[in-house]
């Protein structure tokens, strides 16, 4: 089969970032469509109780996706912006005609289109795309400017140590109708996924990436950004943490 490369509606991937062009296609979508919304929905409650946010604060949802996490915050009675750089992922977001979340397309390393919020929300591992670590340390600034005093960061990012061992990784699936082959591994910064989709005789090349962060050093950001860190588990029921085995480093920090 042919290796093509595959066009976005008005743009093209030749000279993009694999994050501008991967998360806004339809194939992305498809990979990744058994994502639990139920478990979803049950982390931001978790969370809601642990941060005790009262009814009408402030929230930001950064590199939202479709929508899900800013749905259900809406839901619990807070004022949500989400954003996220895929233009599709927003346009669905707004499909959803949620009461209570405003959606926008924007990039998060640029300044946040809003500041004085309670809470910013980063989940689901939506950080540690970039080449330049300065990068990663700017978003972390942006979310911690977005705050007010008093605020709150949250971030749900992979614990890299979990999974190292078991790479690399190799898979072969169907899903939205599309055959699926992945590889995973890792380089010296980076977890990456090179990711091969057959659609008919056509086979379509991508590949995302994310920073291999362990929790001394995602905290020093945090901390590089002025935000003193309350909190840190393990899993989306907000279990202990153990550098090792847990799945996940959920970071919760403080604009003082």
């Amino acid at each position: 089969m042919p290796k093509v490369t595959l066009p976005l509606i008005n743009k093209l991937i030749v000279g993009m970032k694999w994050f501008e062009s991967w998360f806004d296609t339809a194939y992305y979508h498809a990979l990744y469509e058994h994502r639990n919304d139920a478990e979803a929905a049950e982390f931001m409650d978790r969370l809601l109780g642990h941060l005790g946010l009262e009814l009408g604060s402030k929230v930001m949802d950064v590199a939202c996706g479709k929508g899900r996490h800013s749905a259900h915050l809406a839901s619990r009675g807070l004022k949500v912006c989400g954003f996220d750089l895929s233009e599709n992922s927003i346009n669905i977001a707004r499909g959803l005609n949620v009461v209570g979340a405003d959606f926008l397309v924007h990039d998060m390393r640029q300044p946040f289109p809003m500041t004085e919020v309670d809470a910013v929300f980063n989940v689901f591992t939506s950080f540690g795309y970039f080449d330049d670590p300065a990068e990663d340390a700017q978003v972390l600034m942006n979310m911690a400017s977005a705050c007010k005093r008093g605020g709150y960061v949250v971030q749900d990012y992979l614990n890299a140590a979990s999974v190292l061992d078991d790479l690399p990784q190799e898979a072969e699936l169907s899903r939205g109708g599309y055959g699926f082959v992945t590889r995973k591994y890792r380089t010296e910064n980076h977890i990456v996924k090179d990711i091969e989709v057959a659609n008919g005789d056509a086979v379509y090349s991508f590949q995302e990436q994310v920073r291999i962060f362990d929790c001394e050093r995602l905290l020093g950001l945090h901390r590089q950004a002025g935000l003193d860190v309350v909190d840190v588990f393990g899993d989306d029921r907000l279990g202990a943490f153990d550098a090792k085995s847990s799945p996940r480093i959920v970071v919760i920090s403080r604009k003082s």
